[in-house]
């Protein structure tokens, strides 16, 4: 727990006056909904999973592109499941491979499951939602490399984040489907 505090510590008060800002765009949004006669309780829910997929970007581009001290350069990883493999067979300690490669997908189950929850369309939502979340991991792992912030560029990344971002894509799928009438009657 040290080390993350220690890791994401410059982003986290960033963070914290961001999300009031978020909330007061969402709230916004929601009056907007109430003016086009949107019943309530729906504007309502969709101002909420407005405000957390917005939170989930800001959360993950604040996390990943931030700069990392005392790193300079840029690394390029384009090899398929070379650091994947590597973490696993060659780690320094046990929870080396459950830190790196499992905080890469959780990262992205939440934007899953709130992309899958707010898309229009329930046809091919899990194939969208997926796509999404891997366009946007592309879209991190090249700012990474172009904005010199002392990370790696990885395609590892990309694999793991779109395995969270699918992860997420199905649980929201299921919430969807059990929770038919709430999502039914979305009005832009």
């Amino acid at each position: 727990m040290e080390q993350l505090w220690r890791a994401f510590s410059g982003v986290i008060p960033l963070f914290l006056v961001i999300i009031p800002i978020v909330i007061l765009i969402g709230w916004f949004f929601y009056r907007r909904a109430l003016k086009k006669e949107t019943e309530q309780k729906t504007a309502l829910l969709f101002s909420v999973l407005y405000i957390l997929f917005a939170l989930s970007i800001i959360g993950v581009m604040m996390v990943t592109l931030f700069p990392r001290p005392f790193t300079e350069g840029r690394t390029l990883q384009i090899v398929p499941f070379g650091s994947i493999l590597d973490v696993l067979l060659n780690p320094v300690h046990y929870t080396v491979p459950i830190r790196l490669l499992g905080f890469n997908i959780i990262l992205f189950i939440p934007f899953g499951i709130i992309l899958a929850l707010v898309l229009k369309s329930t046809s091919k939502v899990i194939l969208k939602t997926t796509l999404l979340g891997m366009a946007f991991s592309i879209t991190i792992e090249i700012l990474q490399f172009l904005l010199n912030s002392g990370r790696t560029s990885n395609i590892d990344d990309v694999i793991l984040n779109t395995t969270g971002a699918f992860m997420g894509a199905v649980i929201g799928f299921i919430i969807r489907h059990k929770t038919k009438n709430s999502f039914s009657d979305i009005k832009e």
